[in-house]
């Protein structure tokens, strides 16, 4: 939807861009949502990969975009893993060499 401005699911025309997706922290403000934050306890904390979102405006179908992803210290985060093609356990082959 992003390029295409079209809907992947219902094909309609109309797609909602919403350039920043927020919710409320614990002190009640407006916060944008984050891909990762890094916490400080001397300064605010830092947020990397803000949410973006294009939606259906028929269907409601919703696509998440996160901007600067490259600045994401994903090692850092627990879990995290950065799949590509080769990984044997997403195509059931053994790895390309």
């Amino acid at each position: 939807m992003k390029a295409t401005h079209t809907c992947p699911k219902c094909k309609h025309e109309e797609v909602l861009f919403l350039p920043q997706i927020a919710d409320r922290d614990d002190d009640e403000k407006v916060r944008p949502l984050s891909a990762h934050v890094v916490h400080f306890d001397w300064k605010d904390d830092v947020e990397i990969g803000k949410l973006q979102a294009y939606a259906c405006f028929a269907c409601g179908y919703t696509e998440l975009y996160t901007n600067e992803v490259a600045q994401i210290p994903w090692q850092k985060v627990p879990g995290a893993k950065l799949l590509t093609p080769r990984d044997a356990r997403l195509t059931g082959r053994p790895p390309k060499t």
